[in-house]
């Protein structure tokens, strides 16, 4: 990912790395996808944050003739594009304007799109369909933007390469590389967060249906606060590279 300009605030010799690489914000937004999917997967059969399973559903709708089936694929992956098109979109504005860290706006703006979905203003217009390609979009914006801890890449919305990861390490580890336990631990906890996240976002959403969507939107409202009143007022990097 391309990051336009430089941003204001500077990483320091006690803080390496940028705020939102760090791995317990990772782990965080980790278990906010996790709720996504656990929605989406309750009311509508699909996991509304990984794609994998949309393209491979585009070619064999392909193959069947199944032309509601790849509508469905099709839009879901564009909807994701069009999220992650944003993210750099509102990138390219914070490096013009250089007033305010373009994550803040990213986290909030997740937040109000999924407090629209959960409040039920749009569900007499939107099919439960309709209203998972929107979380696509949403987990598009968020996998662009967010997409490394301690400077490695790793995923938060879908955790195939995280998986690869936690055993490729794992494996170095026993075969003698000095520091790869602690680095597979580290993608352990981000698989264990999306798992968790799941768990919890079905069990809300037997009980609220799409009203518990008002608790991934919480918590990004919580994280952007957190960011604003901590690392940034002590002058720590918060954008990821």
């Amino acid at each position: 990912m391309i990051i336009y300009g430089k941003g204001m605030i500077m990483t320091t010799n006690q803080h390496p790395f940028p705020v939102m690489e760090n791995p317990g914000i990772a782990c965080f937004l980790a278990i906010i996808a996790g709720m996504m999917n656990g929605f989406t997967y309750d009311q509508a059969g699909v996991f509304g944050t990984v794609q994998s399973g949309n393209v491979i559903m585009i070619g064999h709708s392909l193959a069947t003739g199944n032309w509601a089936h790849l509508k469905i694929a099709a839009l879901t992956v564009l909807a994701f594009g069009l999220g992650s098109m944003t993210t750099v979109f509102i990138q390219y504005l914070d490096s013009v304007r250089k007033k305010l860290n373009w994550t803040f706006a990213i986290l909030l703006l997740e937040a109000a799109i999924l407090c629209l979905l959960a409040t039920g203003i749009l569900t007499p217009y939107l099919s439960l369909i309709g209203i998972c390609i929107i979380i696509s979009f949403i987990a598009g914006m968020q996998g662009n933007g967010f997409h490394k801890m301690k400077g490695m890449l790793y995923g938060n919305i879908a955790v195939t390469m995280v998986a690869q990861l936690a055993f490729n390490h794992l494996m170095r580890f026993l075969c003698g590389t000095k520091g790869a336990f602690k680095t597979a631990l580290l993608f352990f906890a981000v698989l264990i967060s999306f798992a968790l996240g799941g768990f919890c976002g079905t069990l809300l959403t037997h009980h609220l249906h799409e009203h518990s969507l008002f608790v991934p939107a919480a918590l990004l409202v919580l994280l952007a606060l957190y960011l604003y009143f901590s690392p940034r007022k002590k002058g720590i990097a918060i954008d990821p590279t």
